[in-house]
């Protein structure tokens, strides 16, 4: 699997991620087909993100420990023989920016208490903090002449729910221009024309995430509009709209209905759609002169691509290969499915069949995690896995799923597991329905959010699900608070609408703990031990009552991995295989 590109500015050279050699790290490559990649980094830790220095010869990347998400930060040359570590302490890391003179870096983190705005001289290794506050920052890029750093700020208005987008200048902090346009939206991932006059980011003001042009030092700005289900995809890296070199288009990611595409568009004009083949593009870069994109690109039948776009062309050409051992022509193939909600919404999600095995086939209803996230037609070999294993899927796109809006989005504030949870049962109701499935084995598996809707749905909605497969998920939300950072506490307070004190009957219904002596179905609940999003000690009291019930369960725990398991293919493998197997002892499939 690929998960990340990045380009030198002459567009010669692109960096990105890929496990090919079992555990994710960086790869450097010319931008030309067939070119040979070269390994940059290795080791057992997985390195998932890397930014080219401005002149194209470093490499900056972070890294963790064993899963635990705390980041040291490093710096490489180009061909990886030479790097050095630039932080003195790990931190929770959002994103980081090379200053234009590449001698420094920005970072934006989080810590127990607190979080902010940190630089860092690479060569000395001296760091300053320009911001600390309890509110989180969670994008920083410097304007082109290095005297900004335009931000992602948590805030901005009296409802939770706000963003804002802030701008600090580099030499006096005090000074500050913020960008709000509602109470309670979002404005986020700022991006610097090429002349630093003005700003594009993403807002959800009139309903949802849509690009802003905005004059840098004045309130003018003004939307590009999308058509009608269409808004722009939060994509990875932090930069979701790129500038062209003149300064009068901008790229950026469309997605409708879990589809994605790429395009261009005039600041005078209508966007043009970029020729991507059908599926998702999770990520794009242009070059400085602005004569080519490159793009990552997969569909749930079809794995990771990079693609090279030159500039008014009508095709794409792959710069990485999609073959293997594998026949890809045997995979499931999506189907784009809608049905009604137990209040009459309509839920998005996506059907993939059994492909071995005989009617009645299982079925497994998979969670996303988030859960403002959602399945599209994107690779996974985690969905694939399960469809060849004879298991039919359901994934539904529940409300507060991404991709359909902003009030779609925001509708499970303040009641997670209420509709977000009907939503999915409704899911497992269609399921049921569908000829070639048998109704008597449905189960559900999700990790992260998704793995909580698992065990809020088994405790919640017993009578639904035949089993489980919980891989990270929480268990009670009032624990989870108190042992997160700055951050994530602040994430909770916006779902909840406030923290444990004040929103205490919210937190506690919304918890599966509270229900688990509602429980029928069999679960197998498995955790990394280091994770810091899903903290494991609340799960072990989870379990701690299982057994106490003598209630039939599995728990599988590892001790040496955090809350992500898919960058390395030994534990990926390890963990679908377990859940996979699992259902398949449960349902006694011979």
């Amino acid at each position: 699997m690929l998960y990340w590109i990045d380009l030198v500015p002459d567009g010669k050279t692109m960096l990105y991620s890929s496990n090919a050699s079992g555990i994710t790290h960086l790869y450097v490559s010319l931008t030309k087909p067939g070119s040979r990649p070269i390994q940059i980094t290795s080791g057992n830790e997985p390195i998932i993100a890397g930014w080219f220095s401005p002149g194209g010869n470093r490499i900056l990347y972070p890294q963790d420990e064993s899963g635990n998400e705390l980041d040291h930060l490093f710096v490489t040359s180009l061909d990886g023989t030479k790097t050095e570590r630039i932080t003195k302490q790990p931190c929770r890391t959002f994103d980081v920016s090379w200053h234009p003179n590449g001698r420094e870096i920005v970072r934006v983190y989080s810590g127990r208490e607190s979080c902010g705005i940190e630089v860092i001289d690479v060569e000395t290794k001296e760091s300053l903090v320009l911001k600390e506050q309890e509110a989180p920052f969670f994008t920083a890029t410097y304007s082109h002449d290095g005297g900004w750093i335009a931000c992602t700020e948590y805030g901005g208005g009296k409802d939770p729910k706000s963003t804002q987008v802030s701008v600090v200048s580099r030499n006096d902090p005090a000074d500050m221009i913020n960008y709000k346009l509602n109470d309670g939206s979002k404005e986020e991932y700022p991006s610097w024309a090429p002349d630093d006059q003005r700003l594009a980011f993403l807002s959800d003001a009139r309903g949802k995430p849509e690009v802003v042009i905005q004059d840098f030092k004045s309130d003018d700005h003004f939307f590009l509009s999308l058509e009608e289900g269409e808004e722009v995809l939060e994509s990875l890296g932090g930069l979701p709209v790129s500038w062209a070199s003149t300064g009068n288009s901008v790229y950026y990611i469309v997605s409708k209905h879990g589809r994605t595409g790429v395009y261009e568009h005039p600041l005078s004009g209508e966007k043009i759609a970029l020729p991507f083949p059908a599926g998702t593009v999770s990520m794009q870069r242009i070059s400085k002169d602005g004569k080519f994109l490159v793009a990552l690109h997969s569909s749930m039948s079809s794995p990771h691509c990079i693609y090279r776009c030159a500039a008014g062309s009508k095709t794409v050409t792959p710069l990485t290969s999609r073959t293997g051992k594998e026949d890809f022509s045997k995979l499931a193939k999506p189907t784009s499915v809608w049905y009604e909600s137990f209040d009459g919404l309509k839920i998005h999600s996506w059907y993939l069949s059994a492909v071995k095995g005989k009617p009645l086939h299982p079925a497994v209803t998979v969670v996303h995690g988030g859960p403002w996230s959602q399945y599209g037609d994107a690779w996974s070999p985690y969905l694939q896995s399960i469809s060849q294993s004879g298991f039919a899927l359901l994934v539904p796109n529940f409300r507060g799923s991404t991709g359909y809006g902003a009030e779609f989005r925001n509708m499970d504030v303040s009641d997670l597991g209420g509709g977000d949870l009907e939503d999915v049962v409704a899911g497992a109701k269609w399921l049921a329905g569908q000829q070639d499935i048998d109704k008597s084995k449905i189960a559900i598996m999700g990790g992260s959010y998704g793995g909580y809707m698992t065990l809020i749905a088994l405790t919640k909605k017993p009578e639904v699900f035949a089993a489980g497969v919980a891989f990270v998920p929480i268990t009670d939300f009032s624990e989870v608070y108190e042992l997160s950072d700055a951050s994530y506490r602040r994430f909770w307070e916006e779902l909840f609408g406030g923290f444990p004190d004040q929103k205490r009957d919210a937190y506690r219904n919304s918890s599966p703990i509270n229900y688990v002596s509602q429980i029928k179905a069999p679960v197998l609940i498995s955790c990394g031990r280091n994770d810091s999003r899903c903290p494991i000690q609340p799960v072990e009291k989870f379990v701690e009552k299982l057994k106490e019930m003598k209630h039939p369960h599995e728990f599988r725990v590892t001790e040496d991995e955090g809350h992500v398991f898919m960058f390395s293919v030994e534990s990926f493998k390890r963990q679908v295989t377990t859940g996979i197997e699992y259902l398949k002892r449960t349902f006694d499939m011979r």
